[in-house]
């Protein structure tokens, strides 16, 4: 099968080569350039290539560039406010670069730099077929001290951010979250980033060097058309600096609450003939939110209220102030007692990397990047349960080479990890050891058409995964049954028509095979009408799919123990037994048998179909808007962990009753029916129980009902079984899909620019659905894990060498359903602080403050109670 996949990608690349030399004849040229005053980048200006109708913003350092020009001679008009100069007469000859630079000796007034920035600002996406916000490089160096990539994102629209640990966010965007979401995508200069095992994101991994990004954009909407599986929701962006638009070093020393201890580092060079060379690295210490809930032995966080018996989770019961823990599992509006944790208030995160670019004659450029990161402490929400990271090391490989036409990635990346189920059980290995690589290649090229008029985008993409969770010492799986090897293909294009100034229509479409699905066909259209070069309204169509993850698949872990010894010397010792039975035929580890939660190799494909509408805009020159309405249908949703029995029917064929009889009622079958029905020795299986005005039942029946509690109804939803290896288990838990429900919203954002200085944001969202499955009852197991409402508001003041904001969210109450934590979380709201003072070029100063008002509050059930953190920084560059 892998050879053929090879041989079907190698194919496919020899096809597109050989189609780029046949659309590369006639090779059109470029201009690029500089805006300066004074020998200073003007930011912001406006580039008018007239005849082809094209605009360019300049950049921070003044500079532009304009791609895939034929050959001839041109007018470019520049612009800054009301002011404007234009050169004539600019030659491009085929297949050269023509460089202009222009000095400029304009009053860059207030009025000017701030209506500027908000063209610009508007310029890069007013024409963008999706809704998508793009985050300044300035913006996240100003909170690059706290390493926390959602934090940058948790005030704009449309963005769902969950935090369950200083380090455990799920970011997820139009409804249906969940821990370990996964719904959103996240790339790292083209590299999948998240975890192969769960699809979702290991924050803390990519938590470093936030000075180092680039860009940072965050696409809403499903965007499998061009990402493929697992961008249902959206995607996110982040584009790393190259060493030579970054030359110099960096070094920044932050200190604050919860004992953090930090260092980032980085430095680029310019190494001589082409060559460029960037080096991160970083070190991060400091506690966690994370607190042990060992009933036994609680530890309290420094600034836990004292009035409080147990911190987590007393709010939810009144002036009580006592944890409602719970007794069973399956019990919802309670927290699971847990082990103690093996690292208390102990986060230690380690990162680096080099990198190399060769820029070579023909402007193409070949890069080699490589790194690592270690991280151990930090604590995670999952369905199984809390789940600590004790040891993880996660290196990467990337080899990129661009040019102006084709662009090919090469990656590798592994995980070997050491994680601790906290879970209580008496019986279970506490260790989950997982040990995977995922590596692969991808091509993808781009030609304009009639200048800029059309561009049509084509690549094609291979990927293997390998999935590993043994223990060395025992040979035993910890997380799934058996070693996982896949491997997917895929081929995407894209193609954009402007049919005249105001109109452009985008149409994209994917094609995915994988060993784990059959193939899928993701496709995309977009309409986007300019009113306006500075506004634009946007209709778009999208088709998405979700995989099931490896966990979701093929888990096998055990999350509890069930007394079966107990049941079985009630039955042995019964005087009603009406002969001697072996007590000691049915094999159990000290009177337990371990209860699992097990996944789902029968899972489909979860289908979304999505339109939506958007209008984006600068308005009166100083306010920059947008508004989206989306409408969704979405299909089959993977459910996160659900009993085996009686909450969704099961399937009816070759469903058995306790007594092995065909059940009639599908809400008595197991959904998962790879687990075939327990039987017990020969003796139990034929010798009854007399029960007195009651019809007489086997000593094996017996057995199951005290398991199943099928009699009177199965309130637990557990069912005795036999393992994949015949061994004697209660299934607890597992996946399946369930339901067809409709999603809609709406996404407001708005900028203001006051004046040169001051800056208002403010973004405001809406969402609801609609369960159309009317034959279940799964309104407490099929919810969005999102609130019907959610806002937030900041204010900037950005002026010499001061930077200060301040941003408040609201978020309304909503209950969570994940696996292990069901219940209500209240409406809550945070404030945030971030300031920055500039002595010279060299120094700077900051300080970052989240909940400034230190309100104590969770935002997941089950996740950590989310304290203040304040956090001083000092960074230095030369």
């Amino acid at each position: 099968m892998k050879s053929l996949s090879g041989r079907w990608c190698l194919s496919l690349l020899m096809v597109l080569f050989w189609l780029n030399i046949g659309l590369s004849q006639g090779e059109p040229g470029r201009i690029e350039g500089r805006i300066e005053k004074e020998g200073q980048g003007v930011n912001g200006a406006v580039v008018n290539l007239v005849q082809l109708k094209t605009v360019e913003v300049t950049d921070a350092d003044g500079r532009f560039v304009f791609e895939n020009v034929p050959s001839g001679s041109y007018t470019v008009l520049v612009s800054y406010g009301d002011n404007s100069l234009a050169r004539e007469n600019v030659l491009v000859a085929q297949g050269r670069t023509t460089r202009l630079d222009v000095e400029v000796d304009w009053d860059l007034g207030v009025y000017e730099k701030v209506t500027v920035t908000a063209a610009a600002r508007a310029a890069k996406i007013v024409d963008a077929p999706s809704a998508v916000t793009s985050i300044p490089e300035e913006q996240i160096e100003r909170q690059a001290a706290h390493g926390q990539v959602p934090k940058v994102l948790e005030f704009t629209p449309g963005a769902e951010v969950t935090q369950s640990g200083l380090y455990d966010f799920n970011f997820n965007t139009r409804g249906f979250n969940s821990s370990l979401n996964r719904r959103v995508s996240t790339y790292i200069d083209g590299r999948d980033v998240g975890v192969v095992l769960l699809g979702a994101q290991e924050w803390a991994a990519i938590s470093g060097g936030l000075d180092d990004v680039a860009s940072l954009e965050f696409i809403r909407g499903p965007s499998a058309a061009l990402y493929g599986a697992n961008a249902s929701s959206g995607v996110v962006n982040i584009t790393t600096k190259a060493p030579r638009d970054s030359l110099g070093t960096m070094v920044r020393l932050t200190a604050g609450e919860l004992d953090t201890k930090t260092i980032d580092f980085r430095r680029a060079d310019k190494l001589g003939r082409g060559w460029y060379s960037k080096v991160t690295a970083g070190a991060k210490y400091s506690g966690d939110f994370s607190i042990s809930r060992n009933p036994d032995g609680i530890d309290r966080l420094p600034n836990t209220p004292d009035d409080l018996e147990f911190p987590e989770y007393s709010i939810i019961e009144g002036e009580g102030g006592e944890t409602p823990w719970c007794l069973l599992i399956g019990e919802t509006d309670c927290i699971p007692t847990e082990r103690t944790l093996f690292r208390e208030q102990d986060d230690d995160i380690l990162f680096a990397s080099a990198r190399f670019d060769k820029y070579l004659a023909d402007d193409s450029v070949l890069t080699f990047e490589a790194g690592t990161s270690d991280i151990a402490g930090p604590v995670f929400l999952t369905g199984i349960g809390r789940v600590q990271n004790r040891s993880s090391q996660r290196p990467f490989f990337r080899f990129n080479y661009a040019n102006e036409h084709w662009n090919v990635l090469a990656h590798y990346a592994s995980r070997v990890g050491d994680q601790a189920n906290l879970t209580k059980d008496l019986l279970a290995n506490f260790e989950l050891l997982t040990d995977t690589e995922r590596y692969g290649v991808e091509a993808q090229g781009n030609w304009n058409i009639k200048g800029d008029r059309g561009r049509f985008v084509i690549g094609a993409a291979h990927t293997e995964e390998r999935v590993d969770t043994s223990d060395p010492v025992t040979g035993r799986q910890t997380v799934v049954y058996q070693p996982l090897d896949t491997n997917r293909q895929a081929v995407f294009s894209q193609f954009d028509w402007k049919v005249n100034d105001a109109i452009k229509f985008v149409f994209a479409g994917r094609v995915d095979k994988n060993t784990l699905h059959d193939t899928q066909f993701s496709p995309k259209a977009a309409m986007v009408y300019s009113i306006n070069p500075m506004n634009s309204v946007r209709l778009t169509f999208n088709k998405a799919f979700q995989v099931a993850n490896y966990s979701e698949y093929f888990l096998h872990t055990r999350i509890s123990a069930f007394p079966l010894g107990g049941f079985i010397r009630f039955v042995c010792e019964s005087p009603t037994l009406e002969q001697p039975i072996d007590c000691d035929g049915i094999e159990t580890e000290d009177g337990f048998v371990p209860i699992l939660a097990v996944g789902n190799d029968d899972l489909e494909l979860e289908k979304t179909s999505a339109w939506e509408v958007g209008y984006t805009g600068l308005l009166g020159k100083k306010v920059f808007i947008t508004l989206d309405y989306y409408n969704s249908d979405n299909n089959d949703f993977i459910t996160d962990l659900v009993p085996q029995v009686g909450a969704i029917p099961g399937d009816l064929e070759g469903c058995l009753d306790s007594s092995l009889n065909p059940e009639t009622d599908p809400m008595n079958c197991p959904i998962n029916a790879d687990y075939l029905p327990w039987i017990g020795p020969d003796d139990w299986e034929s010798t009854f129980l007399i029960v007195p005005f009651s019809p007489n039942i086997l000593a094996a029946t017996a057995l199951r009902n005290a398991v199943d509690n099928s009699v009177g109804g199965n309130s637990l939803g557990f069912r005795l079984a036999r393992d994949l290896d015949g061994a004697t288990v209660v299934i607890g838990r597992t996946y399946t899909n369930i339901g067809e429900v409709k999603t809609q919203g709406v996404d407001f954002g708005m900028q203001y620019f006051l004046n040169e200085a001051w800056n208002l944001q403010a973004s405001y969202s809406w969402f609801d659905f609609e369960i159309i499955d009317t034959d279940l009852e799964v309104q407490d197991i099929l919810l969005p894990n999102s609130p019907e409402h959610k806002a937030s508001l900041s204010v900037s003041f950005v002026k010499n060498d001061w930077a200060v904001s301040l941003a408040g969210r609201w978020v309304d109450g909503f209950r969570w359903s994940a696996g292990v934590f069901q219940g209500d979380v209240p409406a809550y709201s945070t404030i945030d602080l971030n300031a920055g003072y500039s002595f010279s070029k060299t120094i700077r100063l900051g300080l970052n403050v989240a909940n400034v008002r230190d309100s104590g509050h969770f935002e997941a059930f089950g996740g950590d109670i989310i304290y203040r953190r304040a956090l001083f920084n000092t960074t230095f560059n030369w």
